[in-house]
């Protein structure tokens, strides 16, 4: 990855890598962010992964489930596989924090790079999501990551659409343009 530092103007989250999938064999993807008040991330879960964040400066909610906590500075709280989970900044301060995805995953890094670049590029809805239908399904797909409730009757169609995105190459254009 060439530029490990990330910035979301749609979602209002700046990303470094710390540590990446292909640097820990596989291990864990490291990350920290900075979330602007009143941004955050939409409700998804992982497949494969699990999710540890550590809050480093200012405070976070944390949504599991149906469930919201708030994490302070040096709290914790580990995120299972397939559990339903956003976080997002209530306050009138940034938040800082720092995410552990283990097993590491490329899909994630991707995801992250892709949409931050996107999302400078103009190329995203206000939710931060893809305009682009065959973009959104291929990086769902890669990032093994779903929108859960009715939404998840969408997954046949974005493994569709991952698989067209595949077949016209859109997979190698979103590497080399957000991530190599």
């Amino acid at each position: 990855m060439k530029n490990r530092i990330h910035d979301n103007p749609v979602l209002g989250i700046k990303t470094e890598f710390l540590e990446l999938f292909e640097e820990t064999n596989g291990t864990r993807t490291v990350i920290e962010s900075v979330v602007q008040p009143g941004k955050g991330v939409p409700l998804h879960y992982h497949h494969d992964c699990t999710e540890y964040y550590e809050v480093l400066e200012g405070e976070l909610k944390m949504q599991l489930g149906k469930e919201v906590k708030t994490l302070k500075k040096g709290e914790y709280l580990l995120v299972p596989k397939k559990t339903n989970h956003r976080y997002f900044n209530e306050s009138s301060n940034f938040v800082k924090f720092k995410a552990v995805i283990q097993p590491g995953n490329f899909g994630s890094q991707l995801l992250i790079s892709t949409l931050n670049g996107l999302a400078r590029d103009g190329k995203v809805n206000r939710k931060g999501l893809p305009k682009s239908w065959l973009l959104f399904g291929y990086l769902s797909v890669v990032a093994g990551s779903n929108i859960p409730g009715i939404m998840s009757l969408l997954q046949p169609l974005l493994n569709w659409l991952y698989k067209r995105a595949v077949k016209k190459g859109i997979d190698k254009e979103v590497l080399s343009k957000y991530y190599l």
